[in-house]
């Protein structure tokens, strides 16, 4: 098409151009007027063009199709064919990123041009593009702790497809979201670039890495004691997953007040802070206590829970006095981390008193022939135990134990079979625990479960008391081997949501189930026994026994201040079985498998010795009030 002299295009633009004859120019020796892009020349209005687009031509493209690049242009034959439509065809493949970026970056007039050709009333649109280079290959570098095959799965760029600068944006977008998914912080380098020589596209990843731990406030524990609780070191990919993680295990230590991170994040760089206020970890603590088994007892213990500042616990506990009259004395000694595989290590050394009923065992029934004055069943334990526990992986783990003793019961006046509960000797058991633990903080979940399965392997060689009735049951005495088994569960959901820190107090649903079973003939001190503060609340100590046991528990424990909550409880349990189903020592009758109900309510109240717990529940044989340390599960 052919240009009057007097019209000019400017630099700047593509060729869009309509050239006529106005009607005045008809009448004045035919004076050109041309409409060019940017207004019109000084000429007088014209009537709007009505010519229709009859052919479109692309040129240019090496890997999209004509088809495709006149699609993504927005207009097609038939169209209006005026500056407007050419406009917006420039305007709608410049913006699809496929063109000119690549070549020329700072001239993006150059990407795309659109102009018109118009002969005998026909318009063939013309698109000129700068089509940028295929992809012949992508590679990854940096990838750090995700695959590459993974890193390319998410991403929409692939081998042979055009790049395309403004994908590539949301591609990357996708590769930060995946390590964001993961835990990890991931950023694309700056020179991601397409060799135009080769058409490789390289894209550099960034990851994170910990440059740095330090830790603050805690002037006492050591440091290796702390970082030895961390899967998080120096050096690695830094993961927040891993992170949090690890500030939940260094709290589950119980050796401070609160755990107070912080991240300092540049670009590749993590430097993390740990803030950690020292809980008072050493006791001295001498008084009295009462409670419904022992009476009013004296107690004296030092206890140091970060001894040496290595996490260790060592105490000695002193109690006399109580219904028994008897001393008691044990020392414990627990090891946290025996060796580089986080073995622990437990011993203790006992000789005390245990006190296994709540009230006198004297019979309605006259005795015949006594074995004894007393009036209460206790029983005097000297011997040891050791254990060593070691996780597998972060919520697995499994102990073994050993517990040597011998026991000795008090003279008591029974008489008959009830006399068969009277049982002096050494004991042996062997166990072994597998357990699975999702709890959020041990100590006071709000979240998650605990899963156990355990069994034990026993034996005992048992005498009678020295003078006995004859209608005692001797088959309960002499070398008897047992074998015990137990199945654990307890699960927790906060009705509140989730913790944001450790110290967070929760409104939390409760629940626990366990059952047990037995094989071969059990001592008596050795039975299940269901009933008290810790297994059937709103029953006396010890209420039911048996071989084997059956035991539920659902609680509501509200938050009513900041150290006080408040429990609403359920129990239902039951023990039956075994050679001592007719022992019936002060109404303690027993019987076959009936489930008993107990329901009530309690305070847990928060102190540097731990949960201090007071219960009341009410039960088919009346009220009791059931006080401790320690939630019950």
């Amino acid at each position: 098409m052919k240009y009057p002299r007097n019209c000019r295009r400017r630099k700047s633009a593509p060729i869009l151009s309509v050239c006529s004859l106005s009607a005045a120019g008809l009448f004045a020796g035919a004076q050109s007027v041309c409409l060019a892009q940017g207004g019109p020349l000084s000429a007088p209005p014209v009537a709007a063009s009505t010519a229709k687009i009859s052919k479109i031509i692309v040129r240019g493209n090496k890997v999209l199709s004509s088809s495709a690049i006149i699609i993504a242009s927005g207009h097609n034959i038939g169209d209006a064919c005026n500056e407007q439509t050419l406009e917006d065809m420039k305007n709608n493949l410049t913006e699809t990123g496929n063109f000119g970026i690549q070549h020329n970056p700072d001239d993006k007039e150059s990407w795309v041009k659109v102009y018109s050709e118009e002969r005998n009333g026909e318009c063939t649109v013309v698109i000129d593009v700068d089509e940028n280079d295929a992809i012949q290959n992508i590679t990854v570098t940096g990838p750090g702790p995700i695959k590459t095959e993974a890193i390319l799965k998410v991403i929409h760029l692939k081998r042979g497809a055009l790049y395309n600068p403004l994908h590539m944006r949301a591609d990357d977008n996708a590769i930060e979201s995946l390590y964001n998914k993961q835990g990890y912080i991931a950023v694309i380098g700056q020179d991601e670039t397409l060799d135009p020589k080769t058409g490789v596209l390289t894209i550099p990843i960034v990851v994170t890495r910990v440059s740095e731990i330090k830790i603050a406030k805690a002037v006492h524990t050591r440091r290796r004691v702390i970082l030895r609780e961390m899967k998080t070191k120096v050096g690695d990919y830094f993961n927040r997953n891993k992170w949090n993680s690890d500030l939940q295990s260094i709290y589950n230590l119980n050796l401070f007040e609160d755990v107070v991170p912080r991240e300092d994040l540049t670009v590749g760089q993590a430097v993390l802070t740990l803030s950690l206020p020292e809980k008072r970890t050493g006791n001295i603590n001498v008084g009295a206590g009462y409670s419904s088994q022992q009476r009013l007892i004296g107690r004296a213990e030092i206890s140091q829970t970060n001894f040496r500042g290595l996490g260790e616990t060592l105490s000695l506990l002193l109690e006399s006095g109580g219904i028994a009259n008897q001393s008691s004395v044990e020392l414990t000694f627990v090891e946290p981390w025996l060796d580089r595989k986080h073995t622990a290590l437990s011993v203790a050394v006992y000789d005390k008193t245990v006190y296994r009923f709540a009230n006198s065992l004297i019979n309605a029934t006259p005795v015949v022939n006594n074995v004894g004055t007393a009036t209460r069943y206790n029983e005097q334990r000297i011997g040891s135990t050791i254990s060593v526990s070691r996780p597998v992986g972060r919520k697995y783990g499994a102990a073994l134990s050993l517990r040597a003793e011998t026991v000795h019961t008090d003279n008591l006046a029974l008489g008959g079979v009830d006399a068969s509960i009277l049982q002096n000797g050494p004991v042996f058991v062997l166990g072994g625990i597998v357990n699975h633990d999702t709890r959020d903080i041990p100590i006071d979940p709000v979240s998650g479960g605990y899963q156990s399965m355990g069994i034990s392997f026993g034996h005992a060689n048992l005498n009678p008391p020295a003078a006995y009735d004859p209608g005692i049951n001797t088959a309960v005495f002499g070398p008897h081997a047992f074998t015990k088994f137990s199945l654990e569960e307890r699960h927790f959901v906060s009705l509140t949501g989730p913790r944001k820190k450790p110290t967070d107090s929760r409104t939390v649903l409760a629940f626990r189930f366990v059952a047990g079973t037995s094989a071969g003939t059990l001592p008596f001190f050795e039975q299940y026994l269901v009933g008290g503060a810790e297994t059937l609340r709103g029953y006396r100590e010890s209420r039911f026994w048996g071989s084997n046991m059956m035991l539920g528990s659902v609680e509501i424990r509200k938050p009513l201040a900041r150290s006080l909550t408040g429990v609403l409880f359920t129990d239902v349990g039951d023990a039956w079985g075994g050679p001592y189903t007719n022992v019936n020592i002060s109404g303690f009758q027993q019987g076959g498998f009936s489930p008993h109900f107990g329901s009530g309510l309690g305070i847990r109240v928060r102190t540097p010795l731990g949960p201090i717990r007071l219960d009341y529940g009410i039960g088919s044989e009346g009220g009791q009030t059931h006080f401790s340390i320690g939630n019950v599960f």
